[in-house]
């Protein structure tokens, strides 16, 4: 019985993670991280962490292949400047943070799910048409760089912070900087996972490796990808100023759910 219980637990946090990121572009990582947590109350945030970017470099690996297909595609080059950063940024991010106090890890993330939360309020997006990208490769490597350090250190991927800084920069236009972001994740979550399974083991669960439990994965992935299709929907359905509305207020409430759970 614990066992179908489990599976269903991973089950339905992977359709959540679907339906919630292709109808709002939030990370599954923002909601992986702290559904670990509450699911698992013996897992520590690192320990979320790790296992959050094992997951995800399947998901985004999958949702980049199926924008490809889709005609959705963007430069190599530009892929691979970003990659090169994200590499760098995801394992070092992964590697600073596996050695800091599960509380500082915590707030940490707090501070970025408030800080993103309410920027999306705000939020007035750029458009960048086509014709009006520009190839910046040593600014590729930059932003990568930095959103693989947010990514790996916060088990969140990293494109809460790609998608903007690449729009700022004009190395992507708007149809097609999602596809790119989703790209550069599959290479931050690798090295950050990687970073994470190199640290020591701190919980004792079964299929755990340092910071990474690969149990996990299969399932959140398999019910992430399936739900995907629902999830556009949903976003079409969605005008706008709804879209922030709803994504900002998730963000803020999932903030605040982890601060008193980190204060009590």
């Amino acid at each position: 019985m614990e066992t179908v219980v489990f599976f269903a637990e991973l089950a339905a946090l992977g359709a959540g993670v679907g339906i919630v990121s292709a109808a709002l572009g939030i990370g599954g990582g923002t909601l992986m991280v702290p559904a670990f947590l509450a699911l698992y109350p013996a897992m520590d945030i690192n320990t979320a962490k790790g296992s959050s970017l094992f997951a995800i470099m399947f998901v985004t690996a999958y949702q980049s292949w199926e924008a490809r297909r889709a005609g959705i595609k963007t430069p190599w080059d530009v892929v691979a400047a970003c990659a090169i950063g994200s590499i760098a940024g995801g394992y070092a991010g992964g590697a600073f943070t596996a050695l800091l106090r599960d509380d500082v890890v915590t707030w940490i993330f707090i501070a970025l799910l408030l800080f993103a939360g309410i920027r999306t309020f705000f939020l007035k997006q750029r458009t960048v048409r086509e014709d009006e990208v520009r190839k910046r490769q040593l600014i590729s490597v930059g932003i990568g760089f930095v959103a693989g350090v947010v990514g790996g250190g916060t088990g969140t991927g990293g494109g809460l912070v790609l998608v903007p800084l690449a729009l700022w920069a004009g190395i992507a236009s708007n149809e097609r900087v999602v596809a790119l972001s989703n790209t550069v994740m599959v290479a931050t979550s690798a090295a950050g996972a990687l970073a994470h399974a190199m640290a020591a083991r701190t919980v004792d669960m079964p299929w755990t490796y340092g910071l990474v439990n690969v149990s996990l994965a299969p399932v959140v992935c398999i019910a992430a990808i399936l739900c995907t299709k629902p999830g556009r929907w949903i976003n079409a359905q969605l005008s706008l100023s709804r879209r922030k509305a709803v994504m900002g207020t998730i963000l803020v409430l999932i903030a605040i759910q982890l601060a008193v759970r980190a204060m009590a």
